[in-house]
Parts: structure tokens; sequence; C-alpha cells
């Protein structure tokens, strides 16, 4: 029997390794925030889905996907001889979706013996921004999970796999103990999709604004949306992806390569012209697609579109 530790990426691999833990580390490296979801996990048939979903969105080969995701991901059917499990995640949407799943996995697996502890870092500061020391501090810090946490986990993977939104967004307005921020990062996740009036969604406005504000180079405004970004902790493959769907309508570029607002990306900022995101390519974001539904803020719900 072993002990295992999932950790959310490789930024925190050095620190982990610095403890010395007696345990194998097993590194997430997915972002199962974007794409179509299924309920079933590190099969065949989902890493089929995954490889392809990477190849379309971001050039990913199947052999990188394989070497680099895959070869970790495997790992996670070694969790059936595990003693404890420590799992290192963060307060934010991408790690949120990855760590729900993983906790589903778990809970299928049905181990009545085995310890599952979470290891959270404070508000929204990442766990790569803590020194080695303050890392080995925040280990001690850890909470165990009991069979309700893993249950709770387990529906909401269900739900969010399934798009049954009317009973998801309910559910997520929940925050167990063991997540106190889960109402805000689920909020988040309510705000990709796109409101009524716009066409739009909440990070593609900040965008826009960005940009009416004044012309920047494709590198800075990445490194602006970075660092104004609160639970989405998305990096720049999600926000280079976003630019360029934007960039077929509503940026464009100029020739000392700074970005600014096209007329229609200025029409839609002013809300003179409403954004058709039917020309986006599919996105999913769980099991729903973005063009299934609407955001409205004032209920904070999802709206089917007609």
């Amino acid at each position: 029997m072993k002990n295992y530790h999932i950790l959310n990426g490789d930024s925190i691999l050095e620190a982990w390794r610095h403890q010395n833990f007696d345990a194998e580390p097993i590194i997430f490296r997915e972002m199962l925030v974007e794409g179509e979801s299924m309920i079933e996990l590190w099969t065949h048939r989902f890493f089929e889905k995954r490889k392809h979903f990477f190849l379309t969105n971001y050039g990913v080969s199947f052999e990188d996907y394989n070497s680099k995701s895959g070869v970790e991901l495997q790992k996670m059917n070694q969790l059936v001889n595990a003693t404890t499990i420590t799992l290192w995640f963060e307060n934010d949407l991408f790690c949120h979706i990855n760590l729900m799943a993983t906790l589903h996995f778990i809970h299928q697996l049905n181990m009545n013996d085995v310890e599952v502890y979470l290891v959270l870092g404070e508000g929204t500061k990442g766990l790569g921004e803590y020194t080695k020391e303050a890392f080995g501090k925040l280990y001690h810090q850890k909470v165990k999970l009991d069979a309700d946490d893993l249950a709770f986990a387990s529906k909401f993977w269900e739900l969010y796999t399934k798009a049954d939104l009317d009973n998801f967004i309910t559910y997520i307005k929940r925050s167990p103990k063991f997540l106190p921020l889960l109402k805000e990062v689920m909020t988040t996740y309510m705000e990709q999709f796109p409101q009524k009036e716009s066409g739009i969604n909440k990070l593609e406005r900040r965008i826009l604004k960005f940009l009416n504000d004044e012309p920047l180079t494709e590198h800075k405004l990445i490194g602006k949306l970075l660092r104004r970004q609160t639970y989405e902790g998305f990096g720049d493959l999600q926000y280079e992806k976003i630019l360029k769907q934007l960039s077929s309508s509503l940026i464009e570029k100029e020739e000392d390569d700074h970005l600014v607002l096209s007329s229609e990306g200025k029409k839609v900022l002013r809300g003179l012209q409403k954004f058709d995101d039917e020309q986006l390519p599919y996105q999913f974001y769980g099991g729903a697609m973005r063009t299934e539904y609407y955001y409205d803020e004032e209920k904070s719900f999802l709206i089917g579109r007609n």
C-alpha cells in the first residue's frame, strides 16, 4: 500500500520535492474546465476524446499528449493501492474542476479504508506562490475529507458532465466546508456563458475594454489579464485561444503587432451590436455547449436559448 500526492501542476513539483514526503506524486496535467467532459475518467474513451480536443484546439499531437498528460493521469488507476491520498489544489475554476473529477474517481473506487486529504491555498493565492518553508506549513493545515465530502464531489461531477444545469446551478450554490469558495468559483463558471444582450461573456468584455483603453501587444494584454483574474485560474494557453477566436471579427492586429478593436468590436462593446457567437468553434463547459445558454447576471443563473 502507498501514499499518493496529486499535484495541480508542475509549478509546485520542486517545492513538493523539497519536503521529502514519503509519497508517490501524480501531476495533474489536464484542464477539464475546457472541452466536453464525461463522467468516466482515465479510460481509453476518455483519453481519445481529450487527445482530439487538444489537437483541434491547441495543436497538441497525440504523442505529446500521451507523454505529458496521459502518462500521469494513467497513474490515477494506481490509487486502488493507496493508504492515503493528498490532493494539492487551488481556489479557482481551473483547479476546482480538476479536483472534482479526481474526487469523483476516488469516490467511485469505494475504498473505505483510504484516508483522503485536501491542501488548499489561502484565498486565491496560488500554491506556487508559497516559499518552500511556507509550503511545508501548508501541508500541516490539510483537511481530511469524509464520505459526505466525496459524495458531494461525485454528485457535482455527475451533474457537471450531464449538463443538468437547473439542478447543477442549485447544487453549486451550496458551499461545503471543505470548499469555502465554491460559490464564487462556480459563479466564474457561469460567467463563461455570454450575456443575451451582447453575445459576449464577462472575460471577453474585459478584453474589449482593455483594448478600448489602449492598444496592447498580445504579450502585454495576456499579462494584464493574468493579473486581473480572480477565480478563473487560466494560463497563457487559454487566453491565447480566446484572443485568436475574437480576432476573427472583434480584434485586429496593427502593423506594429499591437491589438486594437475592430469596428464591430467597438460596436459590441458599446452595446450597438450583438456578437454572433454561433460563428465560434464548438465550446463545451462540462457537458454544456456555450451556444445553448445565456448567463443572467442579475439572477446569477443560466437560461436556455430559444
